[in-house]
């Protein structure tokens, strides 16, 4: 019976002792698996790649809500700005005058670079003239828009020009001075204005927060917005890629011989989560697969977070 015993508490021993062998191996090798799944997780994306096909010579991509810079290239370089001029332009006249003014479309605008279908003599209010010109890019109307602030704050000795470069100023677009109001190039060495993508980024920002309605038709691929002559004028975007980046709410293009392709854009990676993107410096068609690709890695890396 003694022996039965002993072989048997030796059987015992032995199972017993080859459950927790098994079980630390088991142990081991699950949590080795774990640490090893997390640590590819900490990991970061190298999006080198995908960056280094941007054609743009600067671009910035700015995460609004958490004031945070997710992609860069020499965002501090000054480059002509083309129409995102445009935006100061109707900042500026917005803080003066009444979205109500009556603007008439005079000679010298409709001699401006470009026809966006206005009509010499046409009148206008301000908000509607600013959102027919900022959706089509148009250099007649802005530059009306810019006459009429000139008359407007005339007796206060101020102008337009002097106005937007105290606006840059004020909100420290340190990189960024105006020489007219539609960016339009003054001959085949000098632009109508120069900017940063940094400087760019802060006014969008700027205009986002508390300007908003300024940009609020500039994510309509077309509508139609009708003159005080009762005049209907369609407005095509000049954004080509307005109906490929989900939520975006706010677009500006621009297109000069020295600036090349630019484009500002600000869209929601999520529910109210805006994201500034701008490039600059780009081609004609190469700044709408330029913002594309900067949006779509975006959303990549805020969903990785």
């Amino acid at each position: 019976m003694a022996i039965f015993l002993k072989k048997n508490k030796r059987v015992f021993i032995i199972g017993l002792t080859t459950i927790v062998v098994f079980v630390a191996i088991f142990f081991i090798f699950f949590n080795k698996g774990v640490v090893l799944e997390v640590t590819k997780e900490k990991i970061p994306t190298d999006y080198s790649a995908t960056l280094n096909e941007i054609q743009a010579k600067s671009y910035y991509v700015y995460d609004v809500n958490e004031q945070k810079v997710l992609f860069a290239k020499n965002e501090h370089q000054t480059l002509p700005l083309a129409s995102i001029t445009k935006l100061m332009t109707g900042l500026v006249a917005t803080d003066v005058m009444p979205d109500t003014t009556i603007i008439e479309i005079g000679k010298d605008a409709i001699m401006q670079e470009g026809d966006s279908g206005l009509i010499l003599g046409e009148k206008w209010t301000l908000k509607n003239l600013l959102d027919f010109s900022l959706i089509t890019s148009s250099n007649d109307g802005i530059y009306a828009i810019a006459s009429a602030l000139n008359k407007y704050e005339s007796a206060n000795g101020k102008n337009s020009i002097g106005l937007m470069n105290s606006k840059a100023k004020e909100l420290g677009l340190n990189d960024t001075i105006f020489s007219n109001a539609t960016g339009l190039d003054i001959n085949g060495q000098m632009s109508g204005s120069y900017s940063s993508a940094y400087d760019v980024s802060k006014l969008l920002e700027n205009i986002i927060k508390n300007n908003p309605e300024i940009i609020s038709k500039t994510n309509k691929e077309k509508i139609k917005i009708t003159s005080e002559n009762n005049i209907i004028h369609t407005a095509i975007n000049t954004d080509e890629s307005i109906n490929d980046i989900p939520g975006i709410f706010a677009s500006k293009t621009g297109f000069t011989d020295l600036a090349g392709g630019n484009l500002a854009i600000a869209f929601d990676a999520g529910i109210v989560h805006p994201v500034i993107v701008i490039v600059l410096g780009s081609t004609q068609d190469g700044r709408f697969t330029d913002i594309e690709t900067l949006a779509n890695l975006t959303l990549q890396k805020i969903s990785e977070n």
